[in-house]
């Protein structure tokens, strides 16, 4: 099965803690939506991010490919069972132009904005240089940095 990583689960090294036998299939993007910060995250003292419904924008990301087992292990972690984030399944266009259904994970409850911890920034960024995103879009997350707390 797919996953789409956009934020923190870009970051190959943050992922596999949870997804083991994940492999990074290829880039993608998820058009009419974009990153904002919607989750309140006392441990982060920051927000955490969401993709939210938006015309016109495209979220970048990348494809893991996993098992349905190590998905039950990412809920746990995206706080599924504790009523904060849905793992919901959206297409979304691969690298090599074909469309892909992936397992995702959004707020259940937007809120805020928030202004994210720069350390969950980080992630986020060294993410989207690991998976080659395209410069002018890892230029948003570093604006999410640079506006960090």
């Amino acid at each position: 099965m797919y996953h789409f990583g956009y934020g923190s689960n870009l970051s190959l090294e943050y992922t596999t803690e949870m997804l083991p036998s994940a492999t990074v299939a290829m880039k993608a993007f998820l058009p009419n939506f974009s990153i904002q910060f919607q989750q309140w995250s006392e441990i982060r003292k920051g927000g955490l991010s969401n993709v939210a419904f938006t015309p016109g924008k495209v979220v970048h990301g990348a494809i893991f490919n996993t098992t349905e087992e190590e998905m039950h292990i990412l809920d746990e972690r995206e706080g599924y069972y504790k009523g904060q984030y849905q793992r919901e399944t959206f297409i979304v266009l691969g690298e090599d132009g074909k469309l892909y259904p992936a397992d995702l994970y959004r707020v259940i409850d937007p809120q805020g904005p928030f202004t994210p911890s720069k350390s969950y920034v980080e992630i986020m960024l060294k993410g989207a240089k690991e998976r080659g995103l395209d410069p002018e879009y890892i230029k948003t997350f570093q604006e999410f940095y640079d506006r960090a707390q």
